[in-house]
């Protein structure tokens, strides 16, 4: 076996090719980025009063009640707006995790992170 020096044509291409490795998983991250911040989980209550929905970090980003929804009492509204945002944030994380997942491999230690992440982050 020869050494990475004692073939300089062999070591020059073996850095291109590292290089452009490098250069395509960067343009990868770049475009996961993007979808990841375009996307937004939804979720709405069982009988429509809230509609939630939640980016992958699980903010809220839009609340909506139905007309019906002042109707409830304010300790009922209330716990029903937190599931639902919380639902929102569910359905944005597996969304998230699909993306990445497609983009890096389901086994990738990419992937693992962020499912770990999501995993003590949206219960």
């Amino acid at each position: 076996m020869t050494s990475f020096y004692d073939d300089p044509d062999a070591a020059i291409e073996r850095v291109q090719a590292d290089i452009r490795a490098a250069q395509e998983r960067a343009v990868k991250a770049a475009e996961v980025k993007d979808a990841l911040d375009r996307l937004r989980g939804r979720a709405r209550s069982p009988r429509g009063e809230v509609t939630a929905e939640a980016d992958p970090s699980g903010q809220l980003v839009d609340l909506q009640l139905a007309d019906g929804a002042t109707d409830l009492a304010p300790r009922d509204l209330a716990a029903l707006i937190v599931e639902t945002v919380r639902a929102a944030g569910r359905d944005a994380g597996r969304q998230a995790l699909a993306v990445t997942a497609d983009a890096f491999g389901a086994e990738s230690p990419v992937t693992e992170h962020l499912r770990g992440e999501l995993a003590g982050r949206l219960r």
